[in-house]
């Protein structure tokens, strides 16, 4: 029995219904994602998407690739871009950090903290460090 890397520098046999010229069928995990319109709406919540507490306790709480398609997402809205239809979507709806309205998706310029629902996420010492950054900044 041999072993080794291949000689032709693959590292997994070729996948039979990959891409092989236009117009051929592409795997559904292949597939280019639609663009959706993202606007901008201004809101009175305290946290900045720059604030550390987003990065710090949102994180915590929803994971770093959703939030990070948030910020890409008030990011685009600002610039007037489209963007891919984010992966997390359905975390961010349930969230509300991110609403549909007529067919756009609506971010706010400001994030709320994170709802009492959602920090039984939090290992003790954040939830610590939440109360005491809650209480700091009330």
């Amino acid at each position: 029995m041999r072993t080794g890397a291949s000689s032709s520098g693959q590292n997994r046999p070729p996948i039979k219904n990959a891409v092989r010229h236009v117009g051929a069928p592409v795997r559904p995990t292949a597939q280019v994602r639609p663009t959706v319109p993202v606007r901008v709406r201004d809101s009175q919540h305290p946290f900045s998407p720059s604030d550390p507490y987003v990065r710090r306790f949102w994180v915590a709480a929803m994971g770093p690739g959703a939030i990070a398609e948030l910020l890409r997402l008030i990011s685009a809205a600002g610039k007037g871009e489209d963007v891919r239809l984010p992966r997390y979507l359905p975390h961010l709806l349930r969230a509300h950090l991110v609403e549909i309205e007529d067919g756009i998706l609506t971010v706010e310029t400001k994030l709320p903290a994170v709802p009492a629902e959602m920090r039984w996420r939090f290992p003790p010492n954040i939830a610590a460090e939440h109360t005491a950054w809650l209480a700091k900044t009330a």
